[in-house]
């Protein structure tokens, strides 16, 4: 008897032919950029520590609430628990912001009456590069982020109004 042994073919026609190369470009394509962006060298600038002083405005509080807030107060981040440093001064203003005069057809200042805001100076150390300023280990402030802090007694949101960097000797 003989042996019935087949040789393999490979039978392709023009559509598997196009996946073929289409799925070998992709591979070859995500390779290269793994290989491209290898953390093994990196160009990132030395970040440098100092201290920085940034006020935040919470806003909209009922009147009065301003006495939960002291000097000294550690703050830390509510939504990751960084630490955003300590409070070093505050002032109380009346809540304001800006609403559509209808009649007018513009924007004016009104303010909220049984409400205020408090402007919270805070002081902490941090890092900071060309990108950023961050602090408590891995919170990056910018003016206008706004901000979600928790005190000792109380909870605030509100944008980030100023930065001061301490200067370098």
């Amino acid at each position: 008897m003989e042996q019935n042994t087949h040789k393999f073919r490979l039978r392709l026609n023009l559509f598997d032919g196009i996946v073929l190369v289409l799925v070998l470009a992709v591979g070859a394509l995500l390779l290269w950029s793994t290989l491209r962006s290898s953390p093994a060298v990196t160009d990132s600038p030395a970040a440098t520590a100092s201290t920085v002083r940034y006020t935040v405005r919470f806003q909209n509080w009922p009147e009065g609430n301003s006495a939960l807030v002291q000097e000294g107060d550690i703050l830390v981040d509510n939504v990751r628990n960084y630490e955003l440093g300590q409070v070093v001064s505050f002032e109380v203003v009346p809540a304001v912001s800006r609403q559509l005069d209808h009649e007018g057809r513009k924007y004016v200042q009104a303010t909220y009456e049984g409400y205020e805001d408090i402007l919270v100076t805070v002081e902490a150390p941090c890092t900071e590069n060309d990108e950023a300023i961050v602090v408590g280990g891995g919170y990056e402030i910018r003016v206008g982020t706004v901000t979600y802090i928790r005190g000792e007694g109380y909870m605030a949101s509100g944008p980030i109004v100023a930065i001061e960097r301490e200067v370098q000797a």
